[in-house]
């Protein structure tokens, strides 16, 4: 097989540790290696189970893993299914081949095969060369076109959220900022 040659597959259960190691590959990229908090078998068992939490795509070389595509599905009440493109990833060593493109381009295959209406994903502020390569696909940066905040709350935040007592906020039109 010549060294261009790649195939995008379905992952299964046990591609666990290879995505996991490339999953820490991504995380020493993006500077956040201290953030991955799990292990092949969490990944295993939530991915892989009768109720998995995510789906994910590969890509292989000579039987090699060198990519990876983590997605799920969510749903909003305004355009209905969409996909969310948790992470995305290829080794440095075959980028520039058409491997993430092939990645890509087979994940929104699956996205429109469901019937999704959109696909949305985050990308580090400074990760230019992941944002040029997005728009140059006809992404939108809804940063700049919708002035969107992504917000999480932590694990230990949501315990302090439910322990902590609700106190009453007033905004600057006096109304008190309840749902």
């Amino acid at each position: 097989m010549e060294e261009n040659m790649y195939s995008v597959r379905s992952a299964n259960s046990e591609d666990c540790e290879a995505i996991m190691s490339l999953v820490m590959e991504l995380a020493v990229h993006v500077k956040c290696e201290h953030e991955v908090k799990i292990k092949a078998d969490t990944l295993r068992r939530d991915g892989f189970d009768k109720n998995s939490l995510f789906h994910c795509l590969v890509a292989e070389v000579n039987k090699d893993m060198v990519g990876y595509l983590l997605y799920y599905f969510t749903y909003s009440p305004w355009v209905g299914k969409k996909a969310f493109m948790e992470d995305f990833y290829v080794k440095p060593e075959h980028r520039n081949k058409g491997i993430g493109t092939e990645l890509l381009k087979s994940a929104v295959k699956v996205f429109l095969d469901t019937h999704c209406n959109s696909m949305e994903w985050a990308v580090r502020w400074w990760n230019t060369v992941a944002v040029e390569f997005y728009k140059q696909k006809g992404a939108i940066n809804l940063t700049e076109t919708e002035q969107f905040h992504i917000l999480r709350l932590t694990e230990e935040a949501m315990q302090n959220l439910l322990t902590k007592r609700t106190e009453k906020m007033v905004n600057s039109n006096g109304d008190d900022g309840r749902l």
